[in-house]
C-alpha cells in the first residue's frame, strides 16, 4: 500500500509543476527522492526520463516521472562528477579518491571500463559530442584530461594549474573550465588541446560551477562568494553580476524558457537555493529558498519544469 501511495503522490506532484510562463514567484520542495546516500552529482537524461545521482560507492538511477529508484551502477570510491552520452548509451562517473573514471552502460548500468582520470582528485566531467570526448577536471593537480567517449582511451591532457572544477563545451571547439583557486575560467581549444587564455570572474571568487547558453552566447558562473557572474565568451568579458543570498560553494542548473528567458538554479553549501532569472539578457535574483539544499549538485528536467538539488535528507524536487 505504501508503494502505491508513493507512486500516486509522485504523479500528482509532477502535474503540480507549472510551466515556466506562470508568474508565481514561490518555489517549494514538493518531494524528496531517497537513494543509498547523499547525492554529490546529478544528471538528467530527459529522453529516457532518468535522473542519475552520484554518491559514495555508486550512481543511483531514478525514474523522473514516478520518482522511483530503478537501479544503481557500482563505483569504487566517492563520485564527484557525472556525464551522460545518451547517443553512445554510456555514462561516466569520477571516483575522486581513486583518481579514476568509471564508464557504465546506461541501459544495464553495468560497469564497462574503469580508466585513469589522468590526474589527481577528478571532479566534474563534460561530454562533448562534437569532439567525441569526455573532459575530466582534476582538482588536485590542475590537469585537464581527455578521454575518448567510445573506447575510454586517453586522448591527452593539459596542465592548466589551479583547482579545476566544472567545464562546459560551446559546440564551436571551445571548452571553458572553472578554476576555483584562481577566480577565473580557462579557455581551451579542444582540437589542439591548447590554452587560448583565461577570463576573470571578478568580482566573483572561487567559481565552482558554470553553464553555457550557446544560443545566446552567455556563460553563467556560480561562485563561492554569493555572486553569479554572467560572461560573454566571445570578447571574454564579464557582462553583469547578480548578488545571491546563499553562501559557500554553489552548483548550477539551467532552465530554458520562452521569450529568451532562462533560469539558473543554484544550490549553495549553506543549504540555500538561489534562483536567478535572465529575462531578455537582464539577470536578476528571482527567489531564494532557505533549507532546500544540502550540497551543490543540481539538475533540471525541461519536460516537467522540475529542478533537482542535493538535499539534507535526499534529492529535493523543486517546483514553482
Amino acid at each position: 500500500m505504501r508503494a502505491i501511495h508513493a507512486v500516486l503522490t509522485s504523479l500528482v506532484l509532477a502535474a503540480a509543476c507549472v510551466p515556466a510562463t506562470v508568474s508565481a514567484q514561490d518555489y517549494k520542495v514538493v518531494s524528496t527522492l531517497q537513494g543509498a546516500g547523499p547525492a554529490q552529482a546529478l544528471a538528467v537524461d530527459a529522453q529516457a526520463r532518468r535522473l542519475y545521482a552520484g554518491r559514495q560507492g555508486g550512481v543511483d538511477v531514478f525514474d523522473i516521472d514516478s520518482g522511483s529508484k530503478t537501479g544503481s551502477a557500482a563505483v569504487d570510491g566517492n563520485v564527484g562528477g557525472l556525464a551522460l552520452a545518451p547517443d553512445l548509451r554510456r555514462g561516466y562517473a569520477t571516483s575522486v579518491d581513486r583518481s579514476s573514471v568509471v564508464i557504465f552502460d546506461l541501459d544495464t548500468l553495468a560497469v564497462v571500463k574503469t580508466v585513469s582520470s589522468g590526474g589527481k582528485q577528478p571532479r566534474e566531467l563534460e561530454y562533448d559530442p562534437r569532439a567525441g570526448a569526455v573532459y575530466v577536471s582534476n582538482a588536485g593537480d590542475g590537469r585537464l584530461a581527455v578521454i575518448d567517449a567510445k573506447s575510454g582511451a586517453a586522448k591527452g591532457s593539459l596542465a592548466l594549474g589551479g583547482r579545476l572544477r566544472q567545464a562546459s563545451a560551446d559546440g564551436r571547439g571551445n571548452l571553458f573550465v572553472a578554476d576555483e583557486a584562481r577566480d577565473l575560467l580557462h579557455v581551451v581549444d579542444t582540437a589542439s588541446l591548447t590554452s587560448l587564455g583565461v577570463i576573470s570572474v571578478w568580482p566573483g571568487k572561487a567559481p565552482t560551477a558554470l553553464v553555457n547558453d550557446v544560443k545566446e552566447r552567455r556563460i553563467y558562473v556560480a561562485t563561492g562568494n554569493s555572486k553569479m557572474v554572467v560572461v560573454d565568451p566571445d570578447p571574454g568579458q564579464m557582462l553583469s553580476v547578480v548578488d545571491t543570498e546563499g553562501t559557500g560553494a554553489a552548483g548550477i542548473a539551467i532552465q530554458y524558457a520562452p521569450a529568451r528567458l532562462v533560469r539558473l538554479f543554484m544550490p549553495n553549501a549553506d543549504g540555500t537555493l538561489d534562483v536567478v532569472q535572465n529575462a531578455k539578457l537582464t539577470a536578476t535574483l528571482e527567489a531564494s529558498v532557505p533549507k532546500a539544499a544540502g550540497g551543490t549538485a543540481a539538475a533540471f528536467d525541461e519536460k516537467t519544469g522540475r529542478a533537482f538539488v542535493a538535499g539534507p535528507n535526499g534529492i529535493q524536487v523543486i517546483c514553482k
